[in-house]
């Protein structure tokens, strides 16, 4: 049996969310006149008796029904309410009580019946829209809710539950912001109601936006203090944020408040099982097993505890109870909740059923294909099977995401040594001990599996499991680790790093683990503390020596970082890694050219990681080598045929030194590799866009939407694409669809934009670009406008957007445009602030260095020169930095030192206009009229412009043409 901190966090989400309702009555219809003739009226009257006393019956049973419902005997209203529709089957209230009865009992099909044969008969959708939207919640059904249950007519209670029903439904539908102005309109119909923030903080703490989620909670406390579920939201902020003493707390307050809360004492259970704290999560779970008859969730605890007491019995019934509980809900409620769907898995799983287990894996991955750990349990059944074709075709896609997961390795190396395919498998098995290089114990266990094989218990939740059983055990605490800090769960990775590090105080890789985590979260002096600690313990341990001098890089300290690093080569003549952190360490300070040295060395070294090879190429492409680039990114191609990053970068540098169709062959291979992936489908079709090749991005696109029908992001690139082929037609035909599903998207607008661009509309254009921003600002959006503002001759308004998104949220593409506009516009200090700023996180962008040097030479700064000299020695045949240090030369006064280079500009970017004209300028000074006259009329021929077109026209007209 296994547990872990991830594991342990799903329980933290209650499945739902009920609210109990009033009751609904029916005014009875206005009599009717008949006019009867006397014997019919008898015959009437006759045949009325009967039914007025089913009817008599029928109220009677509802009445007590209803009592029943409001005190809690859900089971007793269901018999009753049910008995009363076999008296009157048109009685409406009852029909709607059975439905809400029946939903609170989980019998979500019957309950549909029910309020679909309230509907049928005549009640108004109104009056049942809580429930329907309830049901369909449950059910998972979002886009129906949203298209069926809407706010209008309702009352003020109803109306704040549908709005924040609807919130829920959009954040499930991935459309964080309709959900937040569901949940603001939820807020705004009642400020006095807490119902709208039992839903928007769930949802704001998995956009992980935990300020916003404070507000939340503390709002929802003081509008209803004695509310349990108020108290159980702040539990879960603190919960999320780490603070578990806190959520404890919270989680004591809730049940004080209401001791039969479900969602809260299953949180506390599950945060005390990860906290190790068995006696008292065995408690609540005990509790909840007396009081609570569905509840799953802590049947899976109850067997984690009992795998932790070596108890195989108490596991077995505690998975049996899980299978039990979950098998028996609805098929269609299932589906819509992962956790469940996981739940099942494990426990079938640990019983031995794996068809049961596959079945929900299955399902799981369909919905929610970004369940990687789903993925490694389901090839992980396989591979207990033997079926090693089934093991690698699930675990691939894992691969191709995450190369370096070792769970995912390890079970790709056991299923090729399966088929006897011992090369590979050997090189899938390496790469997985590699990630835990300095632990003799995982390597260990590595080798005994690759003996053994044939054990079903392996892959993500066999780690966990060991884990939570041994928080011991250093290698398994990495591995999780390593999982927690990719999905960006921090605070999970330093919780179990300092785990390992308190249970094992002489486990230097654990430390030297922690200091790693706290670095990538921003601790740096945190990081220097734990790197210190482990080299005092051991001063030869090489991972925190290269540790060490990343922190001292990330300080400034790049002087120190560099004797720390040439210290440790004296020592380990042939390490790459060593020489791999010496390139990167001279890249960062703008050392080009002893940056692809060291890492020209570090490939030869170790050609079998594709780190050094792939920072080579980056340099290389840097310093506009691009025949060298693509030399260096072949070879790491050929070493790393199926890593779909390396082929990517191959795929560009081919680009790059100008062979197109290799680059297509490249891109048409990753299109193979990803096979039917979505994800990296539509990363691949994106790169063929880019590269001009809109019919193989189309292909993409494709097979991205062969196995998501309705995956957006491969929807809207078959817009960009149909734009890049001219078929505007096509393309709102597309983005008609796009905005059906979404007509408020931001993508809706930024795509409608593009299309009005296409068909010359530049201010619908401009619109469209306004509305994508605001919906949803970033940098992308803010350079969309801006071009289209620029295209207008609203170059002020262009740069006035940029501007703004630069103060939003700083980046370096959109800081280049702006300097770009302030350049044009002559506002040369402006544009000196941002290239310094952009200059102080990329030392060696030589595009950055020439313009900077242009800037200067327009203040009449003398640094001008030496700026550009650098941007020279990173680039020595950039025909237009070499422009740069000549015209400067020139407008300096150095004009014999300027033409050489001018020349040489000229013969290596014959078609710059600006080039041209900067060579004539230094022919008519040096007395070369005639060639000065020639340069200018090609500078200036067909009325083409270029910065200084007017310097350039106002020189012919001086010397003549």
């Amino acid at each position: 049996m296994s547990q872990s901190s991830c594991e342990a966090a799903l329980y933290t989400r209650g499945m739902t969310d009920k609210a109990d309702f009033s009751s609904g009555g029916f005014m009875p219809n206005a009599s009717r006149a008949h006019t009867l003739r006397h014997g019919l009226a008898v015959i009437a009257f006759a045949f009325s008796l009967p039914v007025l006393a089913d009817a008599g019956k029928a109220a009677a049973f509802y009445e007590d029904g209803l009592a029943r419902f409001e005190k809690g005997d859900t089971a007793g209203a269901v018999i009753q309410l049910k008995n009363a529709l076999q008296q009157n089957n048109r009685l409406l209230s009852a029909h709607v009580l059975l439905g809400r009865a029946l939903l609170k009992q989980t019998e979500l099909p019957a309950a549909e019946a029910a309020l679909s044969e309230a509907l049928k008969l005549g009640v108004s959708p109104s009056e049942i829209a809580v429930p329907r939207g309830e049901l369909l919640l449950a059910l998972g059904r979002t886009k129906e809710l949203l298209r069926d249950v809407q706010p209008d007519g309702l009352r003020r209670d109803a109306l704040v539950e549908v709005l924040s029903m609807r919130g829920t439904a959009h954040a499930d539908e991935g459309d964080a912001d309709a959900a937040r102005r569901s949940f603001k309109a939820a807020t705004d119909a009642d400020p006095n109601s807490v119902r709208p923030y039992l839903s928007l903080v769930p949802f704001l703490l998995l956009q992980r936006d935990f300020t916003a989620a404070q507000d939340g909670v503390e709002r929802a406390i003081s509008l209803a203090p004695k509310d349990a579920r108020a108290w159980n939201l702040r539990a879960s902020l603190h919960h999320a944020r780490g603070n578990l003493e806190a959520a404890l707390s919270d989680y004591q307050q809730a049940l004080a408040v209401e001791e039969t809360y479900v969602d809260a004492r299953v949180a506390r259970a599950a945060l005390l099982v990860d906290l190790q704290r068995n006696a008292e999560a065995q408690k609540d779970l005990d509790y909840l097993a007396e009081h609570v008859q569905v509840e799953p969730r802590s049947a899976y605890l109850r067997a984690v505890l009992a795998g932790r007491r070596g108890d195989a019995e108490g596991v077995h019934k505690a998975l049996t109870e899980v299978t039990r509980l979950v098998d028996t809900l609805p098929t269609e409620y299932v589906n819509a909740r992962e956790q469940l769907l996981m739940l099942g898995a494990l426990a079938h799983h640990g019983l031995g059923v794996p068809e049961k287990a596959k079945s929900y894996l299955d399902s799981l991955i369909n919905r929610y294909s970004r369940n990687l750990g789903a993925r490694k349990l389901l090839a992980s059944i396989y591979m207990g099977e033997n079926d090693s074709a089934r093991t690698l075709s699930t675990i691939e896609p894992v691969l191709r995401l995450r190369p370096d997961d070792p769970q995912a390795l390890l079970l790709a190396g056991r299923a090729n040594l399966s088929d006897k395919r011992y090369r590979r498998a050997t090189e899938y098995l390496e790469r997985a001990a590699d990630v835990l290089k300095d632990d003799a114990q995982i390597q260990a266990a590595l080798g005994y599996s690759l003996i053994g094989g044939g054990q079903a218990e392996e892959g993500a939740t066999s780690l966990e499991r060991a884990f939570a059983a041994d928080p011991r055990n250093g290698a398994v605490g990495m591995v999780l680790t390593s999982i927690y800090m990719r999905q960006g769960m921090t605070d999970k990775a330093i919780q179990v790093a300092e785990t390992l590090v308190k249970n094992g105080r002489d486990n230097l890789s654990a430390l030297n683990l922690l200091g790693a985590i706290r670095a990538a979260s921003g601790d740096v002096a945190g990081a220097r503390k734990a790197y210190e600690e482990v080299l005092a313990r051991d001063p030869e341990f090489v991972p925190a020596l290269l540790n060490l001098a990343r922190v001292d890089a990330q300080e400034g300290k790049l002087d120190a970082a560099k004797q720390r690093l040439t210290t440790l080569l004296k020592q380990r003549k042939d390490d790459a890694r060593v020489m791999y952190e010496l390139g990167m360490l001279a890249q960062r300070g703008g050392q080009m050219k002893e940056a692809i040295e060291w890492l020209r060395t570090a490939t030869a070294k170790n050609p079998d990681d594709p780190r050094a090879g792939l920072a080579l190429v980056e340099a290389l492409s840097a310093t506009r080598q691009p025949s060298l680039a693509l030399s260096a990114a072949k070879e790491v191609g050929l070493r790393h045929p199926q890593d779909l990053s390396v082929q990517a970068v191959l795929g560009q540098a081919y680009l790059a030194a100008g062979d197109a169709n290799a680059a297509r062959l490249t891109f048409r291979d990753m299109t193979r590799l990803a096979e039917f992936e979505p994800e990296a489908q539509v990363r691949i079709g994106r790169l063929q866009l880019e590269a001009g090749f809109p019919d193989e991005a189309s292909y993409n696109v494709q097979k991205a939407l062969t196995v998501v029908t309705d995956y957006r992001p491969a929807q809207t690139l078959a817009v960009e694409i149909a734009l890049m082929q001219k078929d505007v037609a096509q393309a709102r035909k597309l983005l008609d669809a796009l905005r059906k599903a979404d007509p408020e998207a931001a993508d809706v607008a930024s795509l409608e934009a593009a299309t009005a661009l296409a068909s010359g509309d530049t201010r619908q254009a401009i619109s469209a670009y306004q509305r994508a921003y605001r919906k949803a600002p970033s940098a992308s959006s803010a350079l969309n406008l801006a071009r289209a503002l620029f295209s207008a001759g609203q170059a002020g308004a262009a740069r006035k957007a940029l501007q703004a998104e630069v103060g939003r949220a700083p980046s370096m593409d959109v800081r280049r445009a702006l300097t770009e506009l302030q350049m044009q516009a002559g506002l040369w200090a402006d544009a000196r602030g941002n290239l310094v700023a952009m200059l102080g996180s990329d030392a060696a962008s030589v595009d950055l260095l020439n313009n900077l040097a242009i800037v200067q030479l327009a203040l009449k700064d003398p640094a001008a020169l030496a700026t550009a000299e650098k941007a020279r020695a990173l680039a020595p045949q950039d025909p237009l930095v070499i422009d740069t240090v000549g015209w400067i030369k020139l407008n300096t006064g150095d004009v014999d030192g300027a033409l050489g280079l001018l020349r040489e500009a000229r013969l290596r970017a014959p078609q710059n206009r600006e080039v041209r004209y900067h060579l004539a300028q230094a022919l008519h000074q040096s007395g070369r009229t005639a060639e000065a006259r020639k340069e200018l009329l090609d500078a200036l021929a067909d009325g083409g412009r270029f910065p200084g077109v007017e310097d350039a026209r106002a020189l012919q007209q001086k010397i003549g043409q």
